[in-house]
């Protein structure tokens, strides 16, 4: 058998379980879309519906965390399958009369699932995959992500167009139980293997203060955290803002727009792909990570001295490239150098870390910002806050490592680790 992560039964069932997802994670809001437009004050209502996924994250992400850490995490990701499954089929029964606090609640359980299953799913890959392939497999799960992201959109609006909502959530429904059944299967792959979570004695509050602690604890995840609040604050969100009406002036509308999001899901693949490819090259892997994410500033920086879309679009495929290759990076470097007990956590607060300032940003943005000409300034100052803000982790110690020369004392559970890393993956 091949060295590669789909050599490992686990993983390939993981990961075909979560090929099924991606589909219904982009026809549900397609389906939502439409049956919030046939109502009256149809903008209001999809504020409501969509504030209620952000809601339902910025709550229960820490909590899922914690649940990752508590319990087995399979057994977690399949709750978290049936929950959505429900939320799913209560719209289907509803139908075309939902009153809107219904679907705000609807899409509260999404999120509410989303929030419960990420942390597990990421926490879990180690026990499917030797160390030495996770960024293989981590480039495999993101290069996934992104083919949704280009294809998904597209695929989902016209089958929604062509069978109506109602019966695109029953294509929905399927994609939940499909994912659920690989899961089982997953389980049994991992056999004795598959250790129950042990009992815990400390209150869910004082689990999650301590997943802060291991945060803050390992300076170079901090400093990679930090950086990544600024970057949603003051350019990521934004970016979602202001594109739009530069497009709308200088791009030829939504259909640049839609070429320019394109772009940056292509760009993407190949950055996963890249990541997975090359990282036993990298001796200082947090320089290329860093190098890497850089040219989502470029990117934000070429508005201010091009209009031209072809150009505009080459520079946000390696925007999109940049930002992939370095979460495969990052996300590698956390299965690799945090406990197990911990990993749940660590990755709901690096999930936080990744939206917590959205809302802001784009508030911020509508709010200062008027037309396309100050959208292009304002796009240029998020592109230099993209590069000084890239800059300043390096001042932390082991950021350019990644943590794998770290001067602090070994977390707890070190032992665990040390042993994964010898034997190809602690049983989990």
């Amino acid at each position: 058998m091949g060295r590669g992560p789909f050599s490992h039964p686990g993983y390939r069932w993981l990961w075909s379980g979560q090929l099924v997802s991606i589909i219904g994670d982009q026809l549900f809001p397609m389906a939502v879309v439409a049956l919030a437009l046939d109502r009256e004050e149809s903008a209001f209502s999809l504020g409501v519906v969509f504030g209620s996924r952000f809601g339902a994250l910025a709550l229960l992400i820490l909590v899922g965390g914690v649940l990752a850490d508590r319990m087995d995490k399979l057994r977690l990701m399949m709750s978290s399958d049936v929950v959505r499954l429900a939320a799913v089929l209560l719209l289907i029964a509803l139908g075309n009369g939902a009153p809107l606090w219904a679907l705000a609640l609807i899409t509260f359980l999404m999120g509410a699932g989303e929030s419960i299953f990420q942390p597990a799913h990421d926490s879990v890959v180690p026990s499917l995959v030797p160390e030495q392939t996770l960024e293989q497999a981590n480039a495999a799960t993101n290069m996934l992500k992104n083919i949704g992201q280009v294809v998904g959109p597209a695929g989902a609006g016209l089958l929604v167009a062509a069978v109506g909502p109602r019966s695109a959530l029953w294509v929905d429904a399927a994609t939940f139980a499909v994912s659920s059944l690989t899961l089982l299967v997953v389980g049994r792959q991992l056999g004795e293997r598959r250790r129950p979570a042990a009992r815990q004695e400390e209150s869910m509050f004082a689990e999650a203060v301590a997943g802060i602690r291991v945060v803050v604890r390992m300076r170079w995840l901090m400093a990679l955290e930090a950086m990544a609040v600024i970057h949603v604050l003051l350019a990521v969100g934004p970016w979602f803002v202001l594109v739009p009406l530069i497009a709308e002036d200088r791009l030829g509308g939504p259909a640049g727009y839609g070429l320019v999001l394109s772009a940056f899901a292509l760009g993407g693949i190949g950055g996963a792909a890249a990541a997975g490819l090359t990282q036993k090259l990298f001796r200082r892997p947090g320089l290329w990570a860093l190098a890497a994410i850089s040219l989502f500033g470029v990117a934000c920086l070429a508005f201010a001295v091009t209009s031209s879309l072809p150009v505009l679009v080459a520079l946000f495929a390696l925007g999109g490239a940049g930002v992939q290759f370095f979460d495969v990076l990052k996300t590698s470097a956390i299965q690799r150098h945090v406990p197990r007990t911990l990993l749940g956590r660590v990755f709901a607060l690096d999930f936080f870390a990744s939206f917590v300032g959205m809302p802001a940003g784009q508030m911020l943005a509508g709010l200062l910002v008027a037309g396309a000409g100050q959208a292009v300034t304002a796009m240029a100052v998020a592109g230099a806050v993209v590069f000084v803000t890239t800059l300043l982790p390096l001042a932390v110690r082991d950021v350019a490592t990644l943590g794998a020369v770290a001067a602090e004392p070994p977390l707890p559970d070190a032992a665990e680790q040390t042993a994964a890393a010898a034997g190809g993956g602690t049983p989990e």
